[in-house]
C-alpha cells in the first residue's frame, strides 16, 4: 500500500510537470528536466514493479515492462532532444552511459529487489527468547556435488548456508549451546551460491567472520555418534545436498524417532531438510509423520529453478506418507515462505530458504511455552 501512494504520487507530480512542460516547450531546460525526470521514473517503477511482481503481489508482469518501454523511449527523446546536433559517436556513448548506468543499478540494486520480493525476509513476529542452559543440534548433508542418479560429476552443492545459519545466530543469541553435525562427519560442503552477493543473508555475512562457527562446520559431527535425546532442539538444515543423503540415511531416521519418544526435543527442518524425517518410524513400524501437517520446499520451486534430478523432492515424499503438506504459492516459489506447527506440537516445518527466521523463532516459543517462561518482548 505505501508503493502504491508513492507511485501514485510521483505519477501525478510527473504529469503536472509534463503537462507545465507542454504549455512552456520553449524552455529547453524544463525539457530537460522533464525528460530526465521522466526517464528515472519509469526505470525506477520498472524495478519497483518487477520485484513487486517476483514476491506474488502483481500477477502479471506488463506493468514492469511497459514502464521498461517507456524508459527507452524517454532515454532516446532525451538523447535526441539535447544531443540532435551532435556527432553520432557522443550519441552513442551517451546512450551506452545510460544503459549500463541503469544496469549498474540494477545490479546494485539487486539484493534489496531480492529481498522485497520475500528473500531471506524479516520475521514480523521475532522476540527475544532467554535459553540459557538449553541445546540444539543443526543436522547438514554431507553431499557436496549436484550430480545425476549414478554419475560423480556435477556442478559444487551441499547445504544452503542460510538454512544452517540463520537457525544457528536465532539460537545462540537466545543463549543456547549450538552443536553442528552432518550425515558422515567432518567438513560440511556448503554451496558456494549461498554466498552470492545478491542472495547471501544476514547470518550468513555473520558466518563468514566467526572463526567458531567456521571451525564447527568444518569439523562437524557425525550424527551416529550424537545422542539426540539429549538436545532440545534437533534441526534439519535443506540445500540440494540433502536430496542425495538426508531421507537415505536409516541412521538419521532412527534418531529422529529416539528423540520423538524421548520427549524432550522439539524436531525443525527448513526446505529440503524435511527429507530428515521421512525414515522415522514409530513403535508399530509406521512412518511418524503420517497424519501430520508439514511443509518443505515445493516440485514447483525445484521446477522453477531448473533441478530435478535431485533424487528426492520433499513435498514429493511427504505426500507419498500421508503428510497433510502445507505451502505458500506465488509467480515464484522461490520467494514464498510459510512455517507449520504440527498437531501435536512436536514438528516445526519451513517451507523453504526463507523460512529460518520464523521455524526457529516458532521453535523457541513452543519450548519457552511448554516450561511455563514468560516470553520477552
Amino acid at each position: 500500500m505505501g508503493m502504491a501512494r508513492m507511485y501514485g504520487a510521483a505519477a501525478l507530480g510527473l504529469g503536472l510537470l509534463g503537462f507545465y512542460t507542454w504549455r512552456n516547450s520553449f524552455d529547453e531546460l524544463l525539457v530537460k528536466v522533464f525528460l530526465t525526470a521522466f526517464f528515472v521514473f519509469n526505470i525506477g517503477a520498472f524495478i519497483g514493479i518487477l520485484s513487486s511482481f517476483l514476491g506474488g503481489v502483481f500477477a502479471s508482469p506488463g506493468g514492469a515492462v511497459l514502464h521498461l518501454i517507456l524508459g527507452i523511449f524517454s532515454g532516446y527523446y532525451f538523447i535526441k532532444h539535447n544531443l540532435g546536433d551532435k556527432p553520432i559517436g557522443r550519441k552513442l556513448l551517451t546512450a551506452a552511459a545510460m544503459i549500463f548506468g541503469t544496469i549498474g543499478v540494477l545490479v546494485s540494486q539487486l539484493p534489496n529487489i531480492l529481498h522485497q520480493a520475500g528473500l531471506h525476509p524479516d520475521y514480523a513476529y521475532s522476540k527475544s527468547y532467554e535459553m540459557a542452559g538449553k541445546k540444539a543440534l543443526i543436522i547438514t548433508t554431507s553431499h557436496g556435488v549436484l550430480n545425476f542418479p549414478g554419475e560423480t560429476d556435477g556442478d559444487p552443492t551441499g547445504v544452503f548456508a542460510s538454512e544452517m545459519t540463520v537457525p544457528y545466530y536465532e539460537f545462540q543469541d537466545a543463549g543456547m549451546k549450538v552443536d553442528v553435525a552432518s550425515i558422515k562427519g567432518g567438513e560440511i560442503p556448503v554451496d558456494p551460491q549461498s554466498f552470492l552477493f545478491m542472495i547471501k543473508s544476514k547470518s550468513d555475512e555473520r558466518y563468514l567472520e566467526d572463526k567458531d562457527f567456521q571451525l564447527k562446520v568444518k569439523n562437524s559431527q557425525k550424527i551416529d555418534d550424537i545422542d539426540f535425546t539429549q538436545y532440545d532442539v534437533i534441526w534439519m538444515a535443506g540445500g540440494w545436498g540433502a536430496a542425495y543423503d538426508l531421507g537415505q540415511s536409516e541412521v538419521l531416521g532412527q534418531k529422529v524417532s529416539e528423540a520423538y519418544y524421548a520427549q524432550k526435543p522439539l524436531i525443525g527442518s527448513v526446505c529440503h531438510g524435511a527429507l530428515g524425517l521421512i525414515q522415522a518410524r514409530d513403535t508399530l513400524g509406521n512412518f511418524l509423520i503420517t497424519g501430520r501437517t508439514m511443509t518443505g520446499v515445493t516440485d514447483r520451486q525445484l521446477i522453477q529453478l531448473g533441478i530435478t534430478q535431485t533424487p528426492l523432492h520433499p513435498e514429493s515424499e511427504l505426500r507419498k506418507l500421508g503428510v497433510n503438506y502445507k505451502y505458500n504459492s506465488g509467480n515464484v516459489d522461490m520467494f514464498q515462505t510459510i512455517s507449520v506447527v504440527d498437531e501435536e506440537r512436536r514438528f516445526v516445518t519451513g517451507q523453504n530458504q526463507n523460512s529460518g527466521h520464523e521455524t526457529a523463532q516458532k521453535m523457541m516459543a513452543i519450548i519457552l511455552e511448554n516450561s511455563g517462561k514468560t516470553i520477552l518482548d
